[in-house]
């Protein structure tokens, strides 16, 4: 929370996101929009946790499957380059 200039308006990925936890952070620090890619089945479990907090649900994507596999929306893509 103490870097919010890094996050504010800007579109995060969080590789290997777990939980989602770092994911619900960058949301909390300003991030535009967050995608939560995690080839686990944490995945169904992190979309349970970020659907149950409104607020960030909304701007949270959680994506299964490899990084390398997984293709973002096109918005999303060099945004902040």
């Amino acid at each position: 929370m103490e870097n919010r200039t890094d996050f504010v308006g800007r579109v995060v990925v969080d590789v290997g996101a777990g939980s989602g936890i770092l994911s619900s952070f960058a949301a909390e620090a300003g991030a535009k929009h967050v995608y939560a890619v995690e080839a686990s089945k944490m995945a169904g479990y992190a979309q349970k946790l970020i659907a149950g907090n409104p607020l960030l649900g909304k701007r949270i994507t959680v994506i299964k499957g490899k990084v390398e596999d997984v293709e973002l929306p096109r918005e999303s893509r060099y945004s902040d380059i």
